[in-house]
């Protein structure tokens, strides 16, 4: 059930009238049906894999508080979480798994696979929540004993398919003191889903078919076309995921719950570091607690602590890749960021002194300019590993991107096609969305109270341009839905 989808505006409406009217100590159960109706709905199967790592979570966190002794602690810890990414790994990897079993099996790129497994819906997301949880509590944070709380944790429905990921500590407090409905922080919640609704309906479904001429078919493109196609995507990715994660904060905003912020003006970002900051925030902390920090803190790899951190930074984004997905491109698209900030720290003296004697510095406006310009320029490069359909497609694109910049309109007219009018529609629709990023103080969907008619003004007004330029014609699921 896609948040753009007018199923799931009818479900929303049911459950947010229901929110309302049920006594309060009821609602945790009303929201727990709820989102079990909207997991259930992609598929019955999935909810039993989805309560069962609930169910592996809950009962471990109990067996690591009871442990006798902290190697009992580590040992429980190590089977929990062993047994949560086994079960990711069974079910999201099956392709990897096939590419390296194939050859040993003696089968071919257009035989059978040796193992074919349907992803459940939201796996590495719930996955790495429940992870998450049960590392806290062996840290130290206390155990849910509410287990259906628990479970509503792991599957509150506007965040379960594509984040936040969240952590107990910021949503377990709130789903034990579920507040009555409130009509300021509805109205925000609702400005801030249509603006996520605006993001995915009008720009980025709009923009897709660009991207997808240029992509389906590599070979036929010059590296004018192939740039301005991934330039498209870079922004066809960031609305399309921020625009689920607004949608997603708008609705738990509505049911009075605060998720956590997934992005922050990732293409204002003046390094590729700075770039994972502000992009998909509630993985990049997730695998800085869970996996960085445990590296260079460990004192088990006896070398320079400077060289650890460069190796915990490559381990780090191999496994974010990895993360995405059981491609290749993907393991080398998170490889490739690693390699990015791993060099950015090993020049960062020599660049430093380069940019002051050549007097970048005495123009800090300009610098930062050129800054935020050269981190979007090294991420939508590898961007075209993120999009491209398989290594091969990728290596092409990247060795072709240098072609064809002696005729720059005509690598532009290859990937437009006549359509002038959807790319008008497509260049107004990114300045209408990156206008607010210019001016980061003024955000949409604040709970404070504008005047009546701003308020509502703004909402017709995002109403009426979905209604009238959605690409409702080609619109699909959000991109990170298959993550």
């Amino acid at each position: 059930m896609s948040f753009s989808s007018l199923e799931f505006l009818g479900f929303f409406a049911v459950v947010l009238v229901g929110y309302a009217m049920v006594p309060a100590n009821w609602r945790w159960v009303w929201l727990l049906l709820a989102s079990v109706f909207f997991y259930a709905y992609a598929g019955p199967v999935f909810l039993l894999q989805i309560l069962a790592a609930s169910a592996v979570g809950y009962l471990i966190a109990f067996a690591i508080e009871q442990a006798p002794s902290a190697a009992a602690k580590q040992g429980r810890l190590t089977l929990g979480v062993l047994l949560l990414l086994a079960n990711l790994c069974m079910f999201k990897y099956a392709p990897f798994f096939n590419d390296l079993l194939a050859p040993l099996a003696g089968r071919g790129g257009g035989d059978e696979p040796l193992i074919t497994l349907i992803m459940p819906l939201g796996i590495s997301f719930y996955t790495f929540q429940v992870i998450s949880y049960i590392v806290d509590v062996y840290r130290g944070e206390r155990v849910e004993r509410h287990f259906g709380l628990f479970v509503l944790y792991v599957m509150f429905f506007p965040k379960v398919v594509s984040g936040p990921i969240e952590r107990a500590r910021n949503l377990l407090p709130q789903l034990h003191a579920l507040p009555g409905f409130s009509f300021p922080l509805a109205i925000a919640g609702f400005q801030l889903l249509l603006w996520g609704a605006f993001k995915k309906v009008v720009v980025a479904d709009r923009i897709a078919p660009f991207v997808d001429r240029v992509y389906s078919a590599p070979q036929d493109f010059d590296g004018v076309a192939t740039s301005f196609a991934t330039w498209l995507y870079a922004f066809q990715l960031y609305f399309d995921f921020s625009g689920y994660t607004d949608m997603a904060l708008g609705a738990a905003m509505m049911l009075g719950i605060r998720l956590m912020q997934n992005f922050d003006r990732p293409y204002f970002a003046v390094s590729v570091q700075d770039f994972w900051k502000r992009w998909h925030i509630s993985l990049t902390s997730w695998l800085n607690d869970y996996v960085y920090t445990p590296i260079t803190r460990s004192k088990r790899i006896k070398i320079k602590l400077y060289n650890l951190i460069l190796i915990a930074l490559m381990v780090t984004f191999v496994v974010s890749g990895f993360w995405h997905g059981s491609h290749w491109t993907f393991i080398v698209w998170g490889a490739l960021h690693g390699a990015y900030i791993v060099v950015s720290l090993l020049v960062q003296k020599p660049w430093n002194r380069f940019a002051k004697q050549i007097g970048l510095t005495k123009y800090p406006r300009f610098y930062t300019g050129f800054k935020i310009a050269r981190t979007f320029l090294l991420v939508c490069f590898a961007y075209i590993l993120f999009r491209a359909a398989d290594m091969s497609d990728a290596l092409f694109m990247m060795g072709n991107i240098w072609t064809g910049w002696g005729n720059f309109g005509g690598g532009i007219a290859s990937v437009v096609q006549g359509d002038n009018t959807d790319i008008l529609l497509v260049f107004l629709g990114i300045a209408i969305v990156m206008a607010p990023e210019f001016f980061p103080e003024r955000k949409v969907g604040e709970a404070a109270e504008p005047p009546l008619w701003r308020s509502w003004g703004l909402q017709y007004v995002m109403v009426l341009a979905i209604v009238l330029f959605g690409a409702f014609d080609g619109a699909g699921q959000f991109i990170y839905f298959r993550f």
